[in-house]
């Protein structure tokens, strides 16, 4: 038996997108005769990154407090048809399993890398909720945000962090098949970080 790793990171460079207000991603080199040396100047929710519960709660832990073990994890990978939300109803044949992951693949996928688009899929209030109910440890989407870009009451992520549910947003699915898989996604152990850019990765074990 074999595995196949899948990296579902953006790469972080020129052409990153990011959510209007947040910090702009650039790096800068300079070269002596022997090395290299970067200055990378990063948002703590550039590309793709995990969202702590301290982003929206002052108490809340940050992501140098979380044990490593919750960035582990059996991760179901969810294909959702509708080009404006994930709603209950394309979920009534997911069964999520406590403890288990929960990524959406949307048409977010598909949207250009060029500049930041405002229509992109959502997840609803209702679904934030129902994944409570099912016990999912970490939700992940593939744009900048889970939350519908206009509403500024933030309730999914105020659902989501405030029950120490992580969220991993701006993943990259173009290339996944819906089904499962063992994800691990590290963050940056940054003090006191509200969030933080991680590496994300799926493995699919074959026969």
């Amino acid at each position: 038996m074999n595995a196949t790793t899948i990296d579902i990171t953006r790469t972080l460079g020129p052409d990153t997108v990011g959510f209007p207000g947040d910090a702009d991603f650039s790096i800068s080199q300079k070269r002596t005769d022997c090395f290299a040396l970067s200055e990378i100047s990063i948002g703590s929710h550039s590309g793709t990154h995990i969202d702590a519960p301290r982003h929206y709660f002052d108490e809340g832990e940050s992501i140098d407090m979380i044990p490593i073990a919750r960035f582990f994890l059996a991760a179901e990978v969810v294909a959702i048809e509708s080009r404006v939300a994930v709603t209950m109803a394309e979920l009534a044949d997911c069964s999520p399993e406590p403890g288990v992951a929960i990524l959406f693949k949307t048409a977010n996928s598909n949207l250009s890398r060029e500049r930041f688009h405002e229509d992109f899929v959502y997840i609803e209030p209702d679904v934030a909720r129902w994944l409570l109910e099912r016990e999912v440890p970490l939700v992940g989407i593939d744009y900048l945000s889970v939350e519908r870009y206009d509403d500024t009451d933030f309730p999914v992520h105020r659902m989501l962090l405030g029950a120490g549910v992580l969220i991993l947003e701006d993943i990259d699915l173009s290339l996944v098949t819906p089904g499962r898989y063992r994800l691990v996604c590290l963050p940056l152990k940054i003090a006191h970080a509200d969030g933080a850019p991680c590496r994300a990765v799926l493995r699919r074990s074959q026969s």
